[in-house]
């Protein structure tokens, strides 16, 4: 299948940025979320969101974020929700993973939006590129679902329970899967409603259900943010982000306040 626009289906992608940020944070008492955050000008939302508006055939964008969030969120996807061409929602995640698809999926069923796939990505992968969006999506029109993935390159072994390395693992079968994750529309809404649980990723419900995915090659560059260091000058934004948001909290509180006092003086 190439990947010319006139051979690209319909689909609509799901980003995931529902998730606590607990590694990256590591004992911070700042709960900001490393999504939130920029890299060379942008923030790692964006980045994640971005690459798939520059495909034709994206029909609708769901947003998955931690309840209370949804302005951080908002400021966070810079000027992508000016875009009118192609609608886009923010939806409160749940408190799996698993759980924020689900809420992301029901949402998609309430849209206008008319689509046969279904592209599911970490909001935390900022580096994903438009190519590799179209080389998973064109795999997924063949079976009915597909990620991109990298061999394993390291030694793997086995860690016993007293802390001591134990037996050597084949890795000659095992891959690392990426996002995003793309399915046919109807069996991926039919194996979220068959499945009961928590998963670690969106292949594993689909596979689940009976249902066949395929591996492509995926990039070593497209990572997941997972610690402080895989953001530049982490730290000085982190403190930089919670002291604006305590004084924008502030100054909303500060307005509420002011409005309701009007009212009550116009009530007299």
């Amino acid at each position: 299948m190439g990947s010319s626009a006139s051979h690209i289906p319909p689909f609509a992608a799901v980003i995931t940025a529902a998730g606590s940020s607990g590694r990256f944070l590591s004992g911070r008492i700042e709960d900001v979320k490393k999504e939130y955050l920029s890299i060379d000008g942008h923030s790692v939302l964006y980045r994640a969101v971005k690459p798939f508006y520059e495909i034709p055939g994206l029909s609708a964008v769901i947003v998955t974020c931690p309840k209370g969030s949804e302005d951080e969120a908002a400021v966070a996807l810079e000027d992508l929700m000016d875009i009118q061409t192609v609608p886009m929602l923010l939806v409160e995640g749940g408190a799996t993973r698993t759980e924020s698809v689900r809420n992301a999926l029901k949402a998609l069923e309430g849209m206008p939006a008319s689509f046969g796939y279904i592209a599911i990505h970490d909001g935390a992968r900022p580096y994903i590129t438009k190519e590799l969006i179209i080389r998973t999506l064109a795999a997924a029109t063949v079976v009915g679902g597909a990620a991109p993935a990298t061999r394993v390159v390291d030694a793997l072994r086995t860690l016993g329970p007293d802390g001591m390395i134990e037996s050597a693992v084949d890795k000659s079968g095992i891959i690392a899967l990426q996002t995003p994750q793309i399915f046919r529309r109807e069996s991926l809404i039919d194996a979220y409603a068959s499945f009961d649980g928590s998963a670690d990723d969106d292949i594993a419900v689909f596979i689940n259900a009976g249902y066949k995915a395929s591996a492509i090659q995926g990039d070593r560059k497209n990572r997941k943010i997972t610690y402080l260091d895989d953001i530049p000058d982490a730290e000085r934004q982190i403190e930089e982000y919670a002291k604006a948001r305590l004084e924008g909290r502030r100054s909303a509180a500060a307005s509420r306040r002011m409005r309701e006092l009007i009212a009550e003086g116009s009530r007299e």
